[in-house]
């Protein structure tokens, strides 16, 4: 009869042990999923054939790309936007074709973008992103793709 004692008692506090093990887990899952911490290891990007103008408020910085072409596309109209956001659809980055065809990347996370310009410049250089008219991969879509590597942290540097 005490062996049945201790062992019902042994199994009722493994059971709370691993209760209470599985509830302070699924709690800090629910904090981090608040946060909404953005995952710049697998940012997706989005293609938009109008121009997109985050509203002002949102809006970090405003960083140009002066020495960065995109090629327009030949087949189909070519787009205007790419927006650069997470798999919970926290935005990044939009990056824009202005009138006057000079890109421009507007920043809505805090993050230096600035210091990435010499990367997305020489990306879009060696993957001839001012000469893809590919509808998809080619022109704004090249050059956003060099941004999304630029900011990869498990990049080379």
């Amino acid at each position: 009869m005490w062996v049945l004692s201790v062992g019902c008692l042994s199994l009722t506090m493994l059971i709370s042990h691993a209760f209470v093990a599985q509830r302070a887990e699924n709690v800090a899952l629910a904090q981090a999923m608040d946060q909404d911490v953005l995952n710049l290891t697998s940012l997706n990007i989005r293609m938009s054939q109008r121009a997109i103008h985050p509203p002002k408020h949102l809006v970090k910085a405003v960083v140009e790309l002066p020495r960065v072409q995109a090629a327009r596309a030949r087949i189909a109209p070519s787009p205007k936007s790419a927006v650069l956001e997470d798999d919970n659809h926290n935005r990044a980055l939009i990056l824009s074709v202005l009138d006057d065809d000079r890109l421009q990347v507007h920043v809505l996370d805090d993050l230096d973008f600035a210091q990435h310009v010499p990367f997305v410049t020489a990306c879009a250089k060696n993957r001839g992103c001012a000469f893809d008219r590919r509808p998809i991969t080619g022109g704004l879509g090249c050059v956003a793709i060099c941004i999304q590597r630029s900011l990869d942290p498990s990049r080379e540097p």
